[in-house]
């Protein structure tokens, strides 16, 4: 008994959160958008679709909002480029950088977004590493991410900033700055390190391309 449930939930735990995360970015991308779709097909004659089918209504007005902000963001990058891109650009960062906190917000989103944009195909991260976390007797797996900015090195040099993630939500974790003697770089690929830590060390993928 104990074995079947547990087999039925290794089948049904991974469908369950990949459709946990698609509906979450769905509902976070479309929620400030669906209740204007809502009001323009009902006022267009479509009032006993949202007194009888209500749930009807939201499915396809979130699916209408996903269509058009897709074909936003490529109108946006196709004309954008060759049109007014840095203008554009210019402007709003004028706009947003004289506002207190959302100044802030923006400017690591931006800053954030570029370095995504601009690797392309290169790898963000330089290699898997194994480092000293949370103290000298233990190691934990980090990605190693670069030199540390400079006013951290001015006074201390050697250092690399490795990020820790946590598991079995690798999306966060811990920023930290380590020696070189006191990294250990590893041949494991970062995807491999992502689904170790997905799985909180069940599952092992460079055992499996092993064999």
């Amino acid at each position: 008994m104990k074995k079947t449930f547990l087999a039925g939930l290794a089948i049904l735990l991974p469908i369950a959160v990949t459709f946990f995360i698609i509906f979450f970015i769905v509902d976070f991308v479309t929620a400030p958008f669906v209740g204007i779709v809502e009001d323009l097909i009902t006022e267009h004659g479509a009032t006993e679709l949202a007194e009888h089918h209500y749930y009807l209504l939201l499915f396809i007005s979130r699916i209408i909002v996903l269509i058009l902000c897709f074909l936003f963001v490529l109108l946006l990058g196709f004309f954008g480029r060759r049109i007014f891109f840095s203008w554009f650009i210019n402007l709003t960062d004028r706009i947003f950088y004289k506002i207190p906190i959302i100044k802030t917000i923006y400017k690591i989103s931006r800053e954030v977004s570029n370095s995504f944009l601009k690797k392309g195909d290169e790898t963000l991260f330089k290699g898997t590493v194994a480092v000293p976390f949370p103290h000298t007797r233990s190691e934990a797996f980090g990605l190693l991410s670069g030199t540390p900015p400079k006013a951290v090195t001015e006074k201390k040099e050697g250092l690399q900033t490795v990020f820790i993630p946590t598991a079995p939500h690798p999306i966060s974790g811990f920023l930290l700055m380590y020696k070189e003697e006191e990294i250990k770089h590893t041949d494991i690929e970062t995807e491999e390190l992502l689904k170790f830590l997905l799985s909180c060390g069940v599952y092992k993928p460079w055992e499996e391309s092993s064999k």
